[in-house]
């Protein structure tokens, strides 16, 4: 019980300094993340002519890093649970660190493939991790910004990778090499300032350590005397449906990355291909495009908690599917590919709701709906699933766009983004103002 009164003391807290200590530290981890995965699409620019790539071979290079976090997201994922967030929270930046400064050296397509899968690792790791922590420290109120922040950093780490594409075009050939290795300075800079981090009140209380639960109390002064409690019941608490919640979190995130990553990292290769820009064009497009997902997550950290997660997820979902359905019914009516004119617009509505909407809540919902002591390794199942529905994407679009063009694409990613919804709508529950051991029956089981 104790514990518990804990916890409720965290909840009721206003956010503090270490508050946004600890959710800058894992947004810098997410910046990397976006940085990092994004960051392929400027590269393959300048490798694909380079090394005489085909399609297949652009397409696994595209794939690697994605791979790579499908298994680092379930190993570690489920090692933070029994060892804590600490551990690997503290190190996972120096796997990072090392892969991209060899990717960046890499003297072919292999090394590429191996050495991106490997900085996959560490990325998975810190999926599994950010949304944890930020979560495991959040006060009930305003959760959802914390939590909302992560895919905002997300988003601008690939922001900055297609505004370095841009800076380091007059370097020609070598211009991917540095690229790649760039996302090492802020990794290293991140691992020496996370190896001050205590443990998440949560998994601390988990394990009943009296040692990190007193010294998390003395970072945020908390006096049990002056802290009112009870405002973090909300009401009715019940025996939640793990299996019903496991279908809704893992099939939805599936889906986000099978409508996204497909036009996510190929989007400067597509604008080029489809003869629409040149490179420096086609760039600049992108990072338009990115910029505008930036403005989605921002919207979303300052309405998640008062519209909450579940409509955002279903309606961003169904924007995402309408907006790819005008391009591919444009072009069966007119049979042509689209101009620009139509569809950057219908790409700005795409980046805007993903970004917004399924990108972030996908994960969130993770983090909200299971227990403290299954948290990490729900996160890492749920990574590992999604990363499957990446590397479809990932694969089948630049494949399918050279054989067929760009029509069956656009209207199989609608039915996606329509399936999307329809679960939302049906097996989605809504988390805002609750807090997460009420939404786990954390309490229920403690009483």
């Amino acid at each position: 019980m104790a514990e518990q009164q804990f916890l409720k003391e965290m909840d009721v807290l206003k956010p503090q300094k270490y508050h946004y200590f600890i959710t800058a530290l894992s947004d810098a981890g997410y910046f990397l993340d976006g940085y990092d995965l994004l960051v392929i699409g400027p590269a393959l620019i300048f490798i694909g002519p380079l090394f005489g790539l085909s399609p297949a071979v652009s397409a696994l290079i595209g794939v690697s890093t994605i791979i790579g976090q499908l298994f680092g997201g379930a190993i570690f994922g489920f090692i933070a649970d029994l060892k804590g967030r600490k551990v690997i929270y503290q190190w996972d930046m120096l796997i990072f660190a090392v892969f991209a400064i060899l990717s960046g050296l890499s003297t072919n397509a292999t090394e590429l493939i191996i050495f991106r899968a490997l900085l996959g690792l560490a990325i998975g790791a810190d999926y599994t991790l950010t949304l944890s922590i930020i979560g495991e420290y959040s006060p009930v109120k305003g959760r959802g910004k914390f939590l909302g922040t992560g895919l905002m950093s997300w988003w601008i780490g690939g922001t900055v990778a297609v505004a370095l594409g841009l800076l380091f075009l007059p370097f020609g050939d070598i211009a991917w090499r540095y690229l790649l290795a760039a996302g090492a300075i802020p990794a290293i800079v991140v691992l020496v300032l996370r190896r001050n981090v205590e443990e998440t009140p949560r998994f601390a209380a988990e394990m009943n350590n009296t040692r990190e639960i007193s010294e998390i109390k003395r970072k945020f002064g908390i006096n049990r005397d002056e802290v009112t409690v009870n405002s973090t019941v909300d009401g009715n608490i019940s025996k939640p449906d793990y299996s019903r919640r496991s279908a809704f979190v893992f099939v939805s995130w599936f889906l986000n990355d099978l409508i996204f990553y497909g036009i996510g990292i190929y989007t400067t290769v597509l604008l080029v291909e489809l003869g629409y820009s040149t490179h420096a064009g086609s760039l600049t497009l992108t990072l338009m495009l990115y910029i505008i997902g930036v403005f989605g997550t921002l919207a979303f950290v300052f309405t998640a908690d008062i519209f909450g997660r579940k409509k955002w997820q279903a309606y961003t979902f169904l924007l995402q599917g309408l907006a790819l359905l005008v391009l591919g019914l444009y072009a069966i009516i007119i049979r042509s590919a689209p101009p620009i004119l139509l569809l950057f617009p219908m790409f700005a509505i795409f980046y805007f709701a993903n970004a917004g909407g399924t990108g972030e809540t996908t994960g969130i919902f993770v983090s909200e709906l299971f227990p403290t002591r299954h948290r990490t390794t729900a996160l890492g199942a749920g990574t590992a699933i999604s990363r499957v529905g990446a590397i479809i994407s990932a694969v089948v679009f630049p494949i399918t766009l050279t054989l067929y063009g760009i029509i069956p694409m656009e209207m199989l990613l609608f039915v996606v983004g329509l399936t999307g919804f329809l679960v939302t709508m049906f097996l989605g529950e809504e988390t805002k103002n609750r807090s997460l051991e009420n939404i786990s029956s954390d309490l229920t089981t403690a009483r």
